[in-house]
């Protein structure tokens, strides 16, 4: 043990020891860490006392070297262990000094105090927070991706919500068509202005003479063969739509005849018995067109009927029409537009729905690589719209060139301006209505069943 201090007086008992030390001891209770300097371990040979004379100055070097290895050894070999500076050591009694040394213990005060050692409890504490910009600097800079972002979709505008609905398409569709037939009026008007369009039309006025012995007038075979036309085409156009955007069949209609009959939709059949009727009628039509004489007036004889539409049509876009004369003769237009319909797009009509229908036979496999049914409903449905358009427009002009009159001419086969073709027209459009309205399966399926079989 180290020596604890001289008696005060010559043959006074020496003064008792402090009680001895545990290195592992724990204080009881301590809240916060002892800042004092912990006294050195007795195992390290560290005198208590007052240094003797001309020691003073080698001990306080040596001691913090001591310390310090000391410190080192038992970190390393109690790692998990928490050490603290005991405090009876820190209260211990140091002796008193020597007669003649009073200055000693201000100078072993003054001496350099020892390294302490940082417990295992600091060392484990986290670091203080650093500033905000130091962690940004800190942080490695975030890499940039490999695509930009895409950007969120716009909300849809009005007219692209209006385009969305069938009733908005119709409705865009018919204020563009107002606006092209609006800018084709202006350009018109503004070329018949011009000196040289003026002479083109004093030249070709906008009709072909007829031939010789053609015949005058309307008969009344055409007026009933014009009523058979509309009628059907009415209701083959709406069929025909039916079997385009049906998604199931109200009911099916298959065939009592042939070997392998195809079952197909109500509606199907429907469109192809209607397809059949008007086939007939215009069978008819062109025969009797044909053997009266009635052929010259929608038949083109001149080359001068193309000069002659075109003067027609700008003269109808210009809104200063031509001359009707139909009971007699049609313009050149007329005669262009009738002889493309009955001549052109009705067999067109007819050729390719026969090749789209179970008529068509499917064992004659070169025929119909010749003749592929894609190349038939790619010219089908145009077909389609063309009639539809030439409905609108034929309708148009018979009511804005002089309605009573020409509904005479198409009815009442009669060249007079009173009602009579007006209201033979009219009963006509009401049984048209009502074949559109009468046109239902729970209508149809009677009708279909006397030529084949009606399921669902």
């Amino acid at each position: 043990m180290a020596r604890q201090g001289l008696p005060r007086t010559p043959g006074a008992a020496p003064a008792q020891p402090p009680a001895p030390v545990q290195e592992n001891e724990q204080p009881q209770q301590a809240a916060e860490p002892v800042a004092a300097t912990p006294a050195p371990a007795a195992s390290g040979g560290v005198r208590r006392g007052l240094p003797r004379t001309g020691a003073t100055q080698a001990a306080a070097g040596q001691a913090p070297a001591q310390q310090a290895a000391s410190a080192a050894a038992e970190q390393a070999e109690q790692p998990a262990e928490p050490v603290s500076a005991p405090l009876a050591a820190a209260s211990g009694r140091r002796g008193l000094p020597r007669p003649g040394a009073a200055s000693t213990p201000a100078a072993a005060e003054s001496a350099p105090a020892a390294p302490i050692a940082p417990a295992p409890e600091q060392a484990q504490v986290p670091a203080a927070p650093q500033p905000a910009a130091a962690k940004t600097q800190a942080q490695p800079a975030a890499k940039p991706s490999a695509a930009p972002a895409k950007p969120a979709p716009s909300a849809p505008g009005a007219l692209a919500k209006l385009w969305a609905t069938a009733r908005g398409k119709t409705l865009l569709l018919a204020v563009g068509l107002l606006v092209l037939l609006g800018a084709a009026v202006l350009a018109a008007r503004w070329l018949v202005s011009l000196d040289s369009v003026q002479s083109f039309l004093a030249r070709y006025p906008g009709e072909t003479h007829l031939p010789e012995g053609a015949p005058v007038g309307l008969p009344a075979w055409m007026g009933w063969q014009h009523f058979f036309n509309i009628f059907l085409m009415v209701l083959i156009i709406r069929s025909g739509w039916q079997v385009r955007t049906q998604r199931r069949p109200p009911a099916s209609w298959t065939a009592k005849f042939g070997k392998n009959p195809k079952k197909i939709s109500i509606n199907l059949w429907f469109h192809q018995f209607l397809d059949i009727l008007w086939l007939v009628n215009g069978a008819v039509f062109v025969i009797l067109l044909l053997t009266t004489g009635q052929w010259m007036r929608v038949v083109p004889t001149s080359w001068e009927v193309f000069p002659n539409a075109l003067s027609a049509a700008l003269q109808y876009l210009s809104l200063d029409w031509p001359t009707e004369n139909g009971w007699v003769n049609y313009n050149s237009l007329q005669v262009l537009a009738y002889f493309a319909t009955i001549f052109l797009a009705a067999p067109l009509a007819a050729i390719t729905g026969f090749r789209m229908s179970g008529a068509w036979p499917t064992r004659a496999e070169k025929l119909s690589r010749a003749y592929p049914i894609e190349v038939a409903r790619a010219i089908h449905l145009p077909v389609m719209f063309y009639f539809v358009a030439f409905i609108v427009v034929h309708v148009a002009l018979v009511f804005s060139t002089g309605a009573l009159r020409n509904l005479n001419h198409m009815y009442a086969a009669r060249d007079a301006v009173n009602w009579t073709g007006f209201w033979i027209f009219f009963a006509s459009l009401l049984v048209i209505v009502g074949g559109w309205f009468a046109a239902r399966p729970i209508l149809l399926a009677p009708l279909a069943s006397l030529f084949g079989k009606v399921g669902r």
